[in-house]
């Protein structure tokens, strides 16, 4: 539903947008191979069903075109105490998204996993990609895929989440 504030101070719904969206995740850890180079973040689950995009390993193609909002969370860790510098950023169709870069320090002790959550306004065109990208200088750093856990029961943590809505 859009909202519009009226001009008493009240709210008044206006109009339904049925727009695209889509929620991915990766249920496997990923390593930084190669130090300070470009990674791309793997997607290998769609947890709601999707309209208006379509994921294939990581690669988000627009079926619908308008301004999308998208979130991305990614959960790190690091074999060591040392606390790395981590970029993560969007490329549109094969290019870097200029400003799109959020660098970060991932901090405390030795397998800690932390998160970092970035949010972006992406005007897409039908057919368009999106890709999401993160570097490291430290090969030790890894986007971390955390299973089941007991005591209390508890679902699996994914490595990475990508949430696409259509806002315009």
């Amino acid at each position: 539903m859009v909202f519009r504030v009226a001009g008493t101070g009240g709210v008044t719904n206006t109009s339904f947008v049925a727009g695209g969206y889509g929620l991915f995740v990766s249920t496997a850890s990923q390593t930084n191979p190669v130090a300070s180079t470009a990674n791309l973040v793997s997607l290998d689950t769609a947890i709601d069903g999707s309209s208006g995009v379509t994921n294939s390993s990581g690669t988000i193609t627009f079926t619908t075109a308008g301004v999308y909002q998208v979130i991305v969370e990614l959960f790190w860790t690091s074999t060591v105490g040392a606390n790395p510098t981590i970029s993560q950023w969007l490329a549109q169709n094969g290019n870097n998204i200029a400003n799109s870069t959020q660098d970060f320090q991932l901090l405390g002790g030795a397998n800690t996993v932390q998160s970092s959550t970035c949010v972006w306004h992406v005007n897409a065109s039908v057919n368009d990609t999106l890709k999401v990208y993160w570097s490291c200088s430290d090969t030790r750093v890894s986007l971390t895929y955390q299973a089941a856990l007991a005591n209390p029961t508890r679902p699996a943590s994914p490595s990475a989440i990508v949430a696409l809505q259509q806002v315009a």
